[in-house]
């Protein structure tokens, strides 16, 4: 369902530029769209009085048509992230790696109260501070993302190449449920994997026992896909994925590395 203000995948139409739908929306799509669960944009020049209206657009465009009533109250009781995708987030040279507010599983009756959350955060105090540091000119309201939410199991991030010491290894960070890592909140533990081989002669027994998901085809499929984006950018990507509670594979966000190491 793509609208005036809403978008449900990036279209070759010359008004649906970056400036319209943002840095991450863009990114998403460079995705394997079978590994990222079903979202919409709402575009940055969406007006204030039209938002209602489009936020309940949203989520019904994201879940399957002609509910039945067991579907229904399925969608119903479904949560959502809820992110923004301004102008140059998740860019070659910026991230802006938490700068914007995000939010997580969000109810059907929260979406519309998040959105304007995440475009309203575009004048807080640390997006500011953020652009002046960089000598960014001023940021117009971002777009929206508004994504199915993952049961996860584990979820974490993957880097292609180790930000630290600029390494060749992967450094996944992962944890039990969903959020943690990305948003520094949670207990997170860490694994070195070798880009060539899957299995990295770096794990021992006790690591198997310390992530129990290591190994399986779900993993293995973020790995894969984490090599690829990497290649198609030219340079290291650090991925956002989750496992969900029947093992599936999802990534939720990726981004070229802008800082710490070289391609």
């Amino acid at each position: 369902m793509n609208s005036r203000y809403l978008v449900r995948d990036y279209p070759s139409k010359p008004d649906h530029t970056v400036n319209v739908i943002g840095g991450k929306a863009l990114q998403l799509r460079k995705i394997d769209p079978v590994l990222v669960p079903d979202w919409v944009v709402i575009t940055s020049d969406c007006p204030d009085d039209r938002l209602p209206d489009i936020c309940n657009k949203a989520w019904h465009s994201i879940g399957p048509s002609n509910l039945d009533s067991v579907q229904y109250k399925f969608i119903k009781e479904s949560t959502y992230a809820v992110r923004s995708s301004a102008i140059g987030e998740d860019g070659k040279n910026q991230s802006f790696a938490g700068i914007f507010e995000s939010k997580l599983n969000v109810p059907i009756s929260g979406i519309e109260h998040a959105v304007r959350e995440v475009r309203d955060s575009a004048l807080a105090e640390r997006v500011l501070t953020y652009q002046e540091a960089r000598d960014l000119s001023t940021l117009s309201v971002p777009a929206v993302i508004i994504m199915n939410m993952v049961d996860a199991k584990y979820s974490g991030v993957l880097f292609t190449k180790e930000p630290v010491e600029g390494t060749d290894r992967m450094m996944l960070e992962y944890e039990e449920g969903a959020g943690g890592v990305v948003d520094g909140t949670g207990d997170s533990s860490m694994l070195f994997l070798d880009p060539k081989n899957f299995v990295t002669p770096e794990l021992n027994r006790d690591d198997y026992l310390v992530s129990p998901f290591f190994g399986q085809t779900s993993l293995h499929t973020i790995w894969t896909e984490a090599k690829r984006l990497a290649n198609n950018y030219g340079r290291p990507v650090d991925i956002e994925w989750a496992i969900d509670q029947d093992d599936k594979p999802w990534i939720l966000q990726v981004r070229p590395i802008t800082a710490g190491v070289t391609a």
